[in-house]
């Protein structure tokens, strides 16, 4: 079998990208692991700070997310050489695989903290590591996406590789890009006010020197409790970020702008891209095992969540505008996800400030301190129990709009086709969209089981759609 459109630069772009992606990943993770190995054998590692555990750890988050790369690298390969690529066909999340994979979770979650402290049994974390940060990624993704056509598995195998490097990446230079227009900054307001940096050094010495958290902390505390960078973080935290974040998370969908049928199918690579990109900073920000271990894997498992979901928002709105112009709905759905993503961070952020100003007054309640705890763990309870439902009931009302034709047709029986991805009726901008003809021609005649079956059969060389 072969396809016509196997030159298209997308999959040339994702075919390049992955494969190179995947030996990237793959090659820093063995030299992590080289060095680690070779770390008994000089007394110490050169830096003397990380132990060989903690790099098994690293090289095992940098493996994951080079097996991430290689579905794509092989099906946009099988495109290139003119093989036909079926179409994906996620199943919905039962209740009993949703219920068996968070117990799975927290199972891994506390064997990793726990195994810990064992000399012998500590080696068996990154594993478990692996499980703790990749489950959660697995059951919110299908949670948002199962039962929804993305279209080819090239497609949907492509949207994950370019979540990693259409969002991850570019975020990754955006915010370092930011954090040196920070430092100028802050050289810029030292050269203003001189003395200041006497402060900033003796602070630095006191902090290098001090292995007394209570009094690092003592030292730290009019920066730390400072109202002026509190406002910082708010703005970083809960306006830039999301900002720069929800941006590049979308630059996934809006690659296959053109080839999107109907709100399902935006919304389905949304939560691709958003899993992608969840799992990468997840994996990196806990990648080093330590106490409260147990607690960050659980949190950054939450974490993805949030980001599969803001980036389903984004991708949906991009979905309305292709199919029905609506231009209001992709602004909408664009200040959606972004309040989304600013008020989980903000919550952190209130958090993290209310226990620091806890932590400086050991000897009497801080009610402002206490306050903000309150206000951020109710903010991030909220998001914790509403993310979920939200998602479970987005996804609930496209398969019912969509008709029973979106999930009875098997993988072997049905290709992937711009026009006919998704069918039904519309509902309140939710309903899978009306086929409409594909800018190259292909067939747009009603999909039903019977139809697509007949079609399968007529012809060998059934219609497959370009990625990325």
């Amino acid at each position: 079998m072969t396809d016509g459109r196997r030159g298209d630069w997308r999959t040339v772009v994702l075919a390049l990208g992955a494969a190179g992606g995947a030996i990237m990943a793959f090659s820093v993770a063995g030299l992590i692991l080289a060095y680690a190995a070779l770390g008994p054998l000089l007394a110490q590692l050169a830096d003397g700070k990380h132990s060989p555990l903690e790099l098994v750890v690293l090289a095992s988050a940098i493996l994951v997310i080079g097996i991430v790369f290689l579905p794509a690298a092989y099906y946009s390969i099988q495109r290139l050489r003119g093989r036909a690529v079926p179409a994906a066909v996620p199943r919905p999340m039962r209740i009993w695989q949703g219920s068996l994979l968070v117990m799975l979770w927290a199972g891994a979650a506390a064997g990793a903290g726990y195994l810990l402290e064992n000399q012998v049994a500590r080696w068996l974390t990154p594993g478990l590591f692996v499980l703790a940060i990749g489950i959660p990624a697995l059951f919110f993704v299908v949670l948002a996406a199962g039962g929804l056509h993305p279209g080819s598995r090239e497609r949907l195998w492509g949207a994950l590789a370019s979540g990693i490097g259409l969002g991850v990446v570019p975020a990754m230079i955006a915010e370092l890009a930011l954090a040196v227009v920070g430092l100028i900054g802050v050289a810029a307001y030292v050269s203003v006010h001189p003395e200041q940096l006497a402060v900033m050094q003796r602070l630095a010495n006191q902090l290098r020197d001090s292995a007394d958290i209570q009094q690092v902390l003592n030292s730290a505390a009019p920066w730390l409790t400072s109202p002026l960078v509190l406002i910082a973080a708010f703005a970083v935290f809960s306006v830039i970020s999301p900002l720069i974040e929800e941006t590049t998370k979308s630059l996934t969908t809006w690659a296959v702008f053109d080839r999107l049928t109907s709100p399902a199918q935006g919304f389905a690579i949304g939560a691709m891209s958003g899993a992608a990109f969840g799992l990468v900073e997840s994996l990196l920000a806990s990648s080093t095992p330590g106490a409260g271990w147990t607690t960050t894997l659980l949190v950054r498992g939450a974490s993805t969540m949030m980001h599969i979901m803001s980036a389903s928002l984004t991708g949906w709105g991009i979905a309305m505008l292709r199919t029905r112009r609506s231009v209001g709905t992709l602004i909408g759905m664009y200040l959606l996800a972004m309040s989304l993503h600013g008020a989980w961070n903000g919550s952190v952020v209130a958090i993290t400030y209310g226990g620091l100003r806890s932590a400086l007054a050991p000897g009497s309640r801080d009610w402002i301190g206490i306050a903000f705890i309150a206000m951020g763990a109710a903010v991030l309870g909220i998001l914790c129990v509403g993310i979920p439902l939200g998602m479970a009931g987005i996804n609930w009302q496209f398969r019912r709009t969509a008709g029973p034709s979106n999930a009875a047709i098997e993988p072997a029986e049905i290709w992937d086709s711009p026009a006919r991805s998704e069918g039904g009726s519309a509902s309140a901008g939710i309903a899978a969209e009306p086929r409409t003809p594909a800018d190259d021609g292909e067939d747009t005649r009603p999909t039903s089981l019977s139809s697509t079956a007949n079609h399968s059969e007529e012809s060998h060389h059934p219609p497959s759609d370009p990625i990325s």
